[in-house]
């Protein structure tokens, strides 16, 4: 299985949201999103299912990225992708899926970085940090499992629109 971990688009400012949950994407971070999806799509990004985060702003960046790839691609919403969930309850999420070939899991800071790097063997390179439309991607010779996938590829924003 590949396992693509994505962080949602740019967000409106949390100063004018009551309620953190609800912050939509700025237009910038929706535009940005379009097109980081059409090139992820051009490299060979195409997923059965993308699980997302219940936030407004993790929700809009999967669905922009659905929207953009052919053919209908399920958007699901998780609660395990909200934020401060062990890797262990993302795991047990996925076993859910484990059909899948490929999976996407759209979500927050600073959780897919820690399940990025809890993911990987240890003989691999651990991420930096991911930032506004990052996305990693990692090859299980099975289902998900701690210490065990090999990294694809990890790309910015800025990576992926030069």
């Amino acid at each position: 299985m590949e396992l693509i971990l994505l962080r949602h688009a740019d967000t409106e400012s949390g100063a004018s949201f009551a309620d953190d949950s609800l912050r939509p994407l700025t237009s910038r971070g929706r535009q940005v999103q379009e097109q980081v999806a059409r090139e992820l799509h051009r490299r060979g990004f195409n997923p059965d299912v993308i699980l997302s985060s219940p936030r407004l702003r993790a929700e809009q960046t999967a669905w922009i990225t659905a929207q953009v790839l052919p053919g209908d691609v399920t958007v699901v919403e998780v609660p395990e992708l909200d934020g401060g969930y062990a890797v262990e309850d993302l795991l047990k999420r996925l076993q859910n899926y484990l059909d899948c070939q490929r999976l996407c899991c759209t979500g927050h800071e600073p959780d897919v970085t820690f399940w990025t790097n809890a993911l990987l063997a240890t003989d691999q390179m651990q991420v930096p940090g991911f930032s506004k439309s990052g996305v990693a991607s990692i090859q299980f010779e099975r289902e998900p499992v701690v210490h065990s996938g090999r990294l694809n590829y990890f790309y910015t924003a800025d990576d992926l629109l030069l």
